[in-house]
């Protein structure tokens, strides 16, 4: 793919969040106002906000991803690839509109992240509405888990009394041990985690990305992942690309993946390739999920995955046609990448 059209792409098979983000870059958004100028930044926002209203997407915005103590809370992140610029939230309760609320704090702070509480306080200063994010599926979710000895969860056995891979807590902490077991930690799927990461380049060649996720199910309580932490849930530099991941936050952002796609294309591989590349750099002891996706001031673009039997992004850009494509990536084993 050559030229230089105007894009949406985003992770998983959730068309309404691409749609949403196109009417923004085409002008044909059903609202009016500064955050609906055709921008990329505001794009990617529309884009995640769909997604966090939707209740069919299960792990952004509402609830089905409780905490240990049966509760939503959410992480977000922008970043425009005009200025570098980011805003981010993290471990917010009760704040549906968590990329609006990180696009806050990029326009309306000196800071980048802004976390828990105090993150919703800030947003209820800037005119957000707090609204509970636990739902039915949810309070289903938790309930379930509590009656199975709160199997299965993310505590080390060796750290903790009771045992927490199989009984439930309340947990003390275990001192004085010398060495780090296996990790059993829960593996992440599409099931039980997963994130809306969004890029868009709009008409004046401008790259953005957002992202938003609830996190892992069952998750400790303040947990935060790869998503609200630039760099690992997203990158945009314009001179470049831009880069969204999306799988197990917590390998994920050991190795800031989406920094180094974009570096990766900087120095001259195609989207894919850097996708790859990265995803080839982690380094971890057991089976992980992961998947990237990348796109160039061209339009350019490209994907990978690892561990995600059926991981999928939406494309909608004229060169593809009047509707979002659904386009299927395997995974890095397999021998027929995504070649754009």
């Amino acid at each position: 793919m050559t030229g230089n059209p105007i894009m949406v792409i985003n992770t998983w098979p959730i068309p309404e969040a691409a749609d949403a983000a196109w009417n923004v870059l085409t002008g044909q958004s059903q609202t009016r106002g500064p955050f609906t100028q055709p921008t990329a930044l505001n794009a990617v926002v529309a884009g995640c906000t769909a997604a966090e209203e939707d209740r069919n997407v299960k792990t952004v915005g509402y609830g089905c991803c409780p905490d240990e103590d049966g509760h939503t809370t959410l992480d977000a992140m922008v970043m425009d690839g005009s200025t570098m610029e980011v805003g981010a939230v993290a471990a917010m309760p009760d704040i549906l509109h968590a990329t609006q609320v990180a696009r806050e704090v990029l326009f309306s702070t000196k800071h980048t992240l802004l976390v828990g509480s105090k993150a919703a306080d800030f947003a209820r200063s800037r005119g957000f509405q707090s609204t509970s994010l636990d739902s039915p599926e949810s309070v289903e979710f938790w309930t379930k888990w509590k009656q199975n000895n709160c199997q299965p969860n993310f505590r080390k056995p060796f750290a903790w009394t009771p045992d927490p891979s199989a009984t439930a807590g309340p947990y003390v902490a275990v001192h004085g041990y010398t060495t780090n077991p296996t990790n059993s930690a829960q593996t992440t799927s599409e099931d039980n985690h997963d994130t809306i990461g969004v890029i868009a380049l709009d008409a004046t060649g401008s790259l953005a990305v957002g992202v938003s996720t609830s996190g892992l199910r069952h998750k400790i309580p303040g947990r935060v992942g790869d998503s609200p932490i630039p760099g690992s849930g997203g990158y945009a530099n314009n001179e470049v690309g831009a880069a969204v991941g999306t799988g197990d936050g917590d390998v994920m952002m050991r190795f800031v993946l989406t920094f180094q796609a974009v570096e990766h294309m900087r120095h001259g591989l195609s989207p894919t390739e850097a996708c790859q590349k990265s995803l080839k750099s982690v380094k971890h002891d057991g089976p992980w999920n992961g998947a990237l996706v990348a796109v160039t001031p061209k339009g350019e673009y490209g994907a990978a995955s690892v561990g995600f039997p059926n991981f999928q992004i939406c494309v909608r850009t004229e060169l593809l046609g009047d509707s979002v494509q659904i386009i299927p990536i395997p995974s890095i084993s397999s021998t027929s990448p995504l070649v754009t």
